[in-house]
């Protein structure tokens, strides 16, 4: 049972006889094989179908959704803002009391021991900032890599 090397043998007379009647179909010539006429017939119908246009207002749609992606972006850069803000208010709210508590007891103070460093909530709101800053320009580099800015 050799049935793939005669799949591989049919594949390669029919790619045969389409190379063949293309090379007829450019030269302009005729010929008599009924598999590569069949091809010539195919490519011939091919040819002579009617090519699509684009709509009459295609132009008017293209700018269209140029105009919708850029109010999604206008939206969303907006809604980034919103967000960042709504954010700072809540660090605000939640760890403004005690990290004014620790800038009341000095800095100094809280950095002069490793314990200290550690339980300092400063350095750990900075951290936070830091790490959120780091990834929301990691976000904007995968959404923006053809952008100067991206590429600093």
């Amino acid at each position: 049972m050799n049935t793939e090397s005669e799949r591989k043998t049919r594949q390669t007379l029919e790619w045969q006889a389409q190379e063949r009647a293309l090379e007829r179909l450019r030269q302009g010539a005729q010929g008599g094989e009924g598999r590569v006429d069949a091809y010539d017939v195919l490519f011939q119908a091919i040819a002579a179908a009617p090519r699509s246009e684009p709509p009459a207002d295609f132009a008017g749609m293209a700018l269209r959704a140029v105009r919708e992606a850029e109010v999604d972006e206008y939206i969303e850069r907006w809604l980034l803002r919103i967000a960042g803000l709504v954010a700072l208010v809540g660090v605000a709210v939640f760890a403004g009391p005690l990290l004014w508590s620790s800038l009341g007891t000095g800095l100094a103070d809280s950095l002069a021991s490793t314990s200290g460093l550690l339980s300092s909530p400063m350095l750990w709101a900075s951290a936070a900032a830091g790490v959120t800053a780091a990834a929301c320009d990691g976000w904007y580099r995968r959404r923006h890599p053809d952008d100067g800015m991206a590429a600093a």
